[in-house]
């Protein structure tokens, strides 16, 4: 039993005090999820400010299902990223505002805030894979509050 907490210990002491994160100034991520609508593809772009923060874009496409009542939406946006390290873990969230394409009977141009959370763990300087869960809301037009609310899985690239 003392050697399983021994190396627990040295697993967690090694993965707080390593630090890979490449800053390289900017990172691609792209994103895949699945909701009521069907298919959810995005991307996302950032450029770091300093350690902690970072600002840049988004774009996302959600599917349509008639049946559902769910629309399609292409949503394109400005954000800025506060994020914080641990070891090989970067937690961090993402408020925003942005412009939608709402079309479900009819189309409407949707604008509003846009806030993401979720988690990265870095594979190694240039890769890692992460979570997010992302929310869209709109202010204006025939739609208003919470849009979509969606959980996605990414791959994110330093460039």
């Amino acid at each position: 039993m003392k050697a399983l907490v021994r190396v627990a210990a040295l697993i967690l002491a090694c993965g707080m005090s390593a630090n890979v994160l490449a800053d390289t100034g900017k990172q691609i991520t792209a994103q895949a999820g699945i909701d009521e609508g069907g298919l959810i593809l995005g991307a996302h772009f950032n450029v770091t400010d300093t350690a902690n923060e970072a600002y840049g874009g988004y774009a996302r496409v959600y599917s349509k299902d008639k049946e559902r009542g769910q629309p399609t939406i292409f949503a394109v946006g400005a954000s800025f990223t506060g994020r914080v390290r641990a070891g090989i873990f970067e937690y961090y969230l993402t408020p925003g505002f942005g412009l939608m394409h709402h079309t479900l009977e009819q189309s409407e141009l949707l604008f509003g805030p846009s806030l993401a959370y979720g988690l990265h763990a870095e594979l190694d300087k240039l890769v890692s894979l992460g979570v997010e869960n992302a929310k869209l809301y709109s202010w204006v037009g025939e739609y208003k509050g919470l849009i979509k609310d969606s959980f996605l899985v990414q791959v994110r690239f330093n460039i």
